[in-house]
């Protein structure tokens, strides 16, 4: 049984991919354009979705209230714990690939890495690299998981972003003065292809992993959307009608280069 927040999410989703469908068959238009002699002189067409209004039934089934005991700092410590192994995991399984084949410099993508033998933390044991590793995650969550930051839960909610990224430039850091057999060119210089995958997943890892997290201290609300269970929806059940109106906001990469003179460029979304 789907909650609202996910019933909601997917049709969000759903209408994103749309937009993002629409755009990738107009580069391939536009490909075929420029190689025709008449056609490369018109237009390209292109659509935008400005506005899309969704109204559908559903069936309200029950509300669930947080998980007792909750706070800010309970979920900040779970964080710490579960990105700490998570990217523990991640990092040593990057870097155990790298070393094997240093051509995955370029694919260090969560599902890519999937496909190699699982990296356990039971394995990690006897693990030199390993060691290292766990030590460098338990500075970075440490440092950027602080509860101090987020005792209210009503007035000082948890921001995602601002831990993301603060994970991010602790992580290039580490990654950058600690690990650069592994991460480091035959010339000596950072393999921007090999930290750009790594810093990407890692934010991707840590999304991932505090995303559940978080809803522990929310209240849910289960919902029955498919045709079928509200047809047998009986008349003590308690149904209405959801408008759900989304409208496109654009975003666009900026980059910027890190101040350390590296050459190595920082990504952040900005809105167009």
């Amino acid at each position: 049984m789907p909650n609202l927040s996910e019933f909601l999410g997917t049709i969000v989703q759903e209408t994103v991919r749309a937009r993002m469908l629409s755009d990738i068959e107009s580069i391939r238009i536009a490909e075929t354009y420029y190689q025709d002699v008449y056609l490369k002189h018109l237009p390209i067409p292109h659509f935008k979705m400005p506005e899309v209004t969704i109204e559908m039934p559903v069936e309200v089934k029950q509300v669930n209230p947080p998980a007792k005991g909750v706070t800010n700092s309970t979920m900040m410590s779970k964080m710490r714990v579960r990105v700490k192994d998570d990217l523990t995991r991640y990092l040593t399984a990057a870097f155990r690939a790298l070393k094997e084949e240093p051509a995955l410099s370029g694919n260090l993508t969560l599902r890519a890495l999937s496909t190699r033998k699982a990296v356990t933390l039971a394995s990690m044991k006897n693990d030199t690299l390993a060691t290292k590793i766990k030590a460098s995650s338990t500075n970075i969550t440490a440092t950027v998981f602080r509860d101090k930051d987020y005792i209210d839960v009503n007035t000082s909610p948890i921001r995602l972003t601002e831990l993301a990224d603060a994970m991010e430039d602790m992580l290039y850091t580490e990654l950058a003065r600690d690990y650069k057999e592994f991460v480091s060119q035959k010339n000596g210089e950072l393999d921007k292809d090999a930290m750009r995958n790594i810093l990407a997943n890692t934010r991707q890892l840590f999304m991932n992993s505090v995303t559940f997290i978080l809803r522990e201290g929310e209240t849910v609300l289960d919902i029955e959307g498919s045709t079928e269970k509200l047809a047998q929806a009986g008349r003590d059940s308690l149904l209405t009608k959801i408008k759900v109106t989304v409208r496109e906001q654009d975003y666009e990469w900026t980059i910027d280069e890190r101040s350390d003179g590296s050459g190595f460029e920082k990504r952040s979304l900005t809105i167009e």
